[in-house]
């Protein structure tokens, strides 16, 4: 049912997992988006071969989209810029009872059934979503792309296609989703500009909360917040495919 592929990038493991079960499922169901699809289709198997530019995503003087974070904004000042953008409807706020949020909590109670003392990682929570829920077709898929003269590499957490969108995911458990909004954000702008896919959509997750948004957020709220706030340091707009 899944395709794996393991990248070891910079001394840390990446299990590239693609579920062409779901994949194919959401091609016999969906018409109004198969040309995005099928473009998905043949980057992952260009994955899956391992046919990457793995010497970019290993070099240490480029940067990575995780590397992006808001920066010089006091905790309290986010926290209450993110209760607008939710009360204007550019975020949409779900809390525990989303079906994201669920899957967490069920692998943190399988975890605490089973004896085992830590907190699960990233990998057994995406792992357990991608084989339950049919949305979910691919997890930890790396993405590349020369933006404006600029190389940048990244891993996706998890990939989603609902209707006609396609859903770039991002697992949060330490939440502060809007400090790292900007490399959500970039991810959704690469699938974009490397697979020309248009219909996208952002979302931010833990067991708690989930936060979904439009990328195209991070060059019109974001921009003119940190703007208004003297923020200067904003790395990733020199990456941005659409100015």
């Amino acid at each position: 049912m899944l395709k794996k592929k393991v990248f070891i990038h910079q001394n840390i493991p990446y299990a590239f997992n693609w579920n062409k079960e779901h994949h194919k499922e959401k091609y016999s169901q969906i018409t109004a988006n198969r040309i995005e699809l099928n473009k998905l289709k043949e980057y992952f198997k260009i994955v899956y071969k391992g046919v990457i530019p793995n010497n970019l995503f290993n070099s240490q003087n480029l940067p990575r989209a995780s590397q992006f974070k808001i920066k010089g904004i006091k905790t309290a000042f986010l926290r209450s810029f993110s209760k607008k953008l939710i009360r204007s409807g550019k975020i949409q706020y779900r809390d525990s009872n989303s079906k994201l949020s669920q899957y967490v909590q069920k692998v943190f109670d399988n975890y605490k059934l089973n004896g085992i003392n830590r907190v699960p990682g990233h990998e057994p929570i995406l792992k357990n979503i991608l084989i339950k829920d049919k949305d979910s077709i691919a997890i930890e898929v790396p993405i590349w792309n020369e933006i404006n003269g600029k190389i940048i590499t990244g891993h996706i957490d998890l990939l989603q296609v609902e209707n006609d969108l396609v859903k770039v995911i991002d697992y949060k458990p330490e939440g502060n989703f809007l400090l790292s909004l900007p490399q959500v954000a970039i991810y959704g702008y690469l699938l974009r500009s490397r697979l020309n896919i248009q219909k996208i959509r952002c979302i931010s997750f833990n067991k708690d909360k989930t936060w979904e948004y439009d990328p195209d957020i991070l060059q019109s709220e974001i921009k003119d917040y940190l703007t208004r706030n003297q923020i200067n340091e904003r790395p990733w707009e020199k990456y941005l495919y659409y100015c």
